[in-house]
């Protein structure tokens, strides 16, 4: 399947609400204008945000002020809301928006370039943040566009990681660098690596809606390349991963109140910067299955 940017940019006819895509970066990322996600939207803009969000792999929305079940509404527009992580505190108005909060004392793992719950056989299509508390400096995500990357590797070598099966797990890498873990923490991923064993998964995938190839695998879930040694492994998982790493293919995000961002989880990865300190930065998330 072709989309066009012309077809995204293109704005709804007869609404107040008229969604206008600016570029980002060079090779991924939109900021969305004219949109306030408070409101009800027609239809055809919310035809022409999933358009755009494929196209671009992850949206970026300004001075949006969403209540939980406005926020919860605005992401039903690409799909529907489950449950990502219930260990994870939620809003009371609605289980389905998680609590991300991350300080000097609980540095999160997903400071490593991944893919959302890849861990498993069905993960999300798409996650959404919403800015709730901020530092007053730093915090940012960074994005990395997974089939740009894949597009920078050289023919033969998309040829041959296309032939390849990877098994990725809960934990790869370790749930935390540079952090304590408390004993509750400990005790849940213990949990979850019984709930969910390691999984085969293909190192190249295709993307169901626009047919393009990305780099599936990743730093923080994938343990090895299955049918190789050990040390050959983990050099072909780095070409792959320095391909994600390459910094030309990066949408970094500056963080303000009443900032959301979504994106295609098969289409990019992600991590967060943590430079802040002791203080706290708490985005709120939604996860759609």
């Amino acid at each position: 399947m072709t989309i066009s940017l012309h077809d995204a940019e293109r704005p709804a006819r007869d609404s107040a609400q008229s969604p206008r895509f600016e570029r980002f970066a060079p090779h991924l990322g939109a900021t969305v204008r004219g949109i306030d996600l408070s409101q009800p939207l027609p239809s055809e803009v919310r035809t022409a945000l999933r358009r755009g969000l494929h196209e671009h792999g992850v949206l970026f929305f300004r001075d949006q002020q969403l209540t939980p079940g406005q926020l919860l509404e605005a992401t039903q527009i690409f799909g529907e809301p489950l449950r990502h992580n219930p260990y994870l505190p939620s809003l009371e108005e609605n289980g389905g928006v998680e609590i991300i909060e991350s300080s000097s004392r609980r540095r999160l793992a997903n400071e490593s370039w991944h893919a959302d719950v890849t861990w498993q056989h069905n993960p999300p299509q798409a996650t959404a943040l919403y800015a709730a508390e901020l530092p007053t400096l730093g915090g940012d995500t960074v994005w990395s566009s997974s089939t740009a990357a894949f597009a920078s590797l050289h023919p033969l070598l998309q040829a041959y990681f296309e032939t390849l099966t990877a098994t990725n797990f809960v934990d790869a890498i370790g749930h935390a660098r540079g952090g304590e873990q408390s004993e509750e923490d400990e005790q849940r991923l213990s949990e979850l690596r019984a709930k969910y064993p390691p999984i085969d998964v293909p190192v190249i995938s295709t993307h169901p809606v626009t047919g393009q190839k990305s780099i599936f695998v990743n730093e923080l879930h994938t343990t090895y390349i299955q049918g190789m040694t050990r040390q050959v492994s983990e050099s072909l998982l780095r070409i792959l991963f320095s391909a994600v790493e390459n910094p030309e293919l990066h949408a970094r995000f500056s963080w303000k109140k009443g900032s959301l961002a979504i994106w295609d989880n098969r289409l990019v990865q992600h991590r967060a910067i943590h430079d802040y300190g002791a203080e706290r930065r708490v985005l709120y998330r939604v996860t759609l299955a």
